[in-house]
C-alpha cells in the first residue's frame, strides 16, 4: 500500500477537481459556464479536503505533515526567495500569456469572474495558504519524494508528479471543452516542470509555497477587483 499511494494521490487531485465540479453543477442546477465563476472557493474546498487527506496519509506512513513540506536543512533567504518569486511568476504568467495568444489570441475572459465581494474578500486569504498547504505536500513532498525513492527514478518521478500537477489545472474551473482543457494544461506545464526539477534538486518547498502563495494571491485580487466592479 505504501508503495502504491504516492502514485494514486496525484490522480486523486485532478479526479477530485472532475468529480467535485461535477456534483455542484448536478446540485445548484447551474450551467457549466456559470459554475466555472465560483472556482477560486471550490478550489479552497478542495484544498482543505486534500488536507486532510494528507493528514490521514501522513499518519498511516507514520510521518508528520510538516515533514512534507520543512526541510530542516532548508533555511529560507529573503533575497533568494524574492527572485525565486520572480523567476516563477515569470515563467507562470509567460505560459499562460503565450498559450493564451495560441489558443485565443488574447487573454481569455472567463477565468476572472466576479463573485459575491464579501466571499471575494475571504477567500482571498483562504485560497493561497490552502492551495500551498495541499499541492506542495501532495505533488512533491510527497509523491515525488517516495516515487523517486521506490523506483530510485528521479525522470520518472518528475515527469509523473509534473504531468498530474499540470492536468489538475484543466479542470480548473471544469468545462468540458478540449480547447480549453489543452490550453490550460500547457499554460501551467512550464511551470510545473521548472518547480519538479528544482525541488527534486533543492528540496527547496518553502521558497516554492511562498512563490506560488504570491502568485495565488495576486488571483484572488483580481477576483476581488473583478467583483467590486
Amino acid at each position: 500500500m505504501r508503495r502504491i499511494l504516492p502514485w494514486v494521490l496525484p490522480m486523486f487531485r485532478t479526479t477530485l477537481f472532475i468529480l467535485g465540479g461535477w456534483l455542484f453543477v448536478i446540485t445548484t442546477g447551474l450551467s457549466y459556464t456559470n459554475a466555472s465563476h465560483w472556482w477560486s472557493l471550490l478550489c479552497t474546498f478542495f484544498n482543505l479536503i486534500t488536507i486532510v487527506i494528507l493528514l490521514i496519509v501522513c499518519r498511516y506512513e507514520g510521518i508528520t505533515f510538516r515533514s512534507l513540506f520543512k526541510n530542516e536543512k532548508e533555511k529560507l533567504n529573503f533575497k533568494k526567495t524574492a527572485v525565486f518569486t520572480i523567476i516563477m511568476l515569470l515563467i507562470g504568467v509567460g505560459g499562460m500569456i503565450g498559450f493564451s495568444l495560441l489558443f485565443y489570441r488574447g487573454l481569455p475572459e472567463f477565468l476572472i469572474q466576479p463573485i459575491p465581494v464579501w466571499i471575494a474578500i475571504i477567500n482571498l486569504f483562504l485560497l493561497p495558504i490552502t492551495i500551498v498547504f495541499a499541492e506542495f505536500p501532495l505533488y512533491f513532498g510527497y509523491s515525488l519524494k517516495y516515487i523517486k525513492k521506490n523506483t530510485l527514478s528521479p525522470t520518472l518521478a518528475i515527469v509523473y508528479t509534473v504531468f498530474f500537477y499540470a492536468l489538475q489545472h484543466s479542470f480548473i474551473p471544469l468545462l468540458w471543452n478540449f480547447k480549453y482543457m489543452a490550453f490550460r494544461f500547457l499554460s501551467f506545464l512550464p511551470l510545473m516542470i521548472f518547480l519538479g526539477i528544482q525541488y527534486h534538486k533543492k528540496n527547496n518547498l518553502g521558497q516554492m509555497m511562498i512563490g506560488h502563495g504570491v502568485m495565488d494571491l495576486s488571483t484572488g485580487m483580481q477576483i476581488l477587483i473583478m467583483s467590486i466592479l
